[in-house]
């Protein structure tokens, strides 16, 4: 893994997402410990690591597709939570979601950092 690369795609996705983007956390899965952020939330990452976990369990035991690419969740004050999922690894990310369109993150701006992080880790 390339950790100057890996900081870069969060640098990706600043650019793209400018002040939308409030924090985001690359972590190994399993650990939960951040290896690269921006605004870095060790608590949230190391409580993402266990609902990630509780939603894979949950998808795979009421015999549901397991999760893909990212969930996503809706919160209040305006705030939505991007899990991005990797083999070995998730990004975390929090947007305020007035200050973001939809289409830009989740087709522009989600797929380029993930291209970016997959250069880093090969």
């Amino acid at each position: 893994m390339d950790v100057k690369k890996l900081k870069n795609s969060i640098e990706i996705l600043k650019e793209d997402l400018g002040d939308s983007l409030v924090a985001a956390d690359i972590w190994p899965t399993g650990t939960g410990q951040s290896i690269a952020g921006f605004n870095s939330q060790p608590k949230a990452t190391a409580l993402f690591e266990q609902v990630t976990e509780f939603m894979n369990k949950t998808l795979t035991g009421s015999g549901f597709p397991g999760l893909d690419k990212y969930y996503m969740l809706d919160l209040q004050a305006d705030s939505l939570v991007i899990v991005l999922q990797f083999e070995g690894y998730q990004w975390g990310l929090l947007v305020n979601s007035t200050k973001v369109q939809l289409g830009l993150l989740l087709n522009v701006a989600i797929p380029k950092a993930r291209e970016a992080f997959l250069d880093a880790v090969k």
